[in-house]
Order: structure tokens, then sequence, then C-alpha cells
């Protein structure tokens, strides 16, 4: 059996250029990617099969006019908004459980006070 492995392939890519009143917008795309192949020989038969994953993110709008180029980054307001909504998720329970923990302290204290 052999067994071919690529690495995970990440490269920009430039798009199909737009013209523009006088300008020319090309988009850039980040395409990350793998894919394995394996494969198997055995007596007169052969079997193979092959996956993979491809992943298109657009990164940068390329303006040029003339002579001068100009890069505007895209930004991904969607990745920020959940990077935080996991950071919360995460947060509140920890939190919650340290001020149960913090009560619980507090009142086992008073009622020791209370009996002595």
């Amino acid at each position: 059996m052999t067994t071919q492995k690529r690495p995970l392939l990440t490269e920009i890519i430039e798009g199909e250029p737009l013209h523009i009143e006088g300008r020319e917008l090309v988009p850039l795309v980040r395409v990350t990617s793998l894919v394995k192949r394996r494969a198997s020989l055995s007596g007169d038969r052969i079997h193979g099969r092959a996956y993979g994953f491809v992943r298109m993110r657009p990164v940068a709008l390329l303006e040029k006019m003339g002579d001068k180029e100009q890069r505007h980054r895209i930004q991904n307001g969607t990745l920020r908004v959940l990077s935080w909504l996991v950071l919360v998720a995460l947060a509140v329970p920890w939190l919650a459980a340290l001020l149960i923990y913090l009560w619980r302290r507090r009142e086992e204290r008073r009622s020791q006070l209370r009996s002595a």
C-alpha cells in the first residue's frame, strides 16, 4: 500500500480584474487546501481513494491606478464577533463558579461567627 501525503498548502491567488472608472480592482483570495491520496495493489486489482478540502477566503482588494498600487484589507467582522462570543461563553461559567464559591465561603464564616 502506498500513501501520498501532501502538506497543507496556502497561497494567495489574484482573481479576475475589474476595470472601473480608470482603475483596476483585483480581488485577492487566500486558498488553503489539503489532499490525501491512498492506493493499494493486490494481485491484479488496484484500489484507491482520495479526500481533501479547500477553503477560500477573500483577504484584500488590490487597487491599481497607473503606476500606483494600493491594497485594501478585508476585515473579517464575523470572526471577531464569534471570537468574543466564545471568550464570553468560556469566561461566564468560570466567573459564576468563582462567585458561588466566594458567596458560600462568606456564608460559612457568618454561620461560624453566629454559633461562636
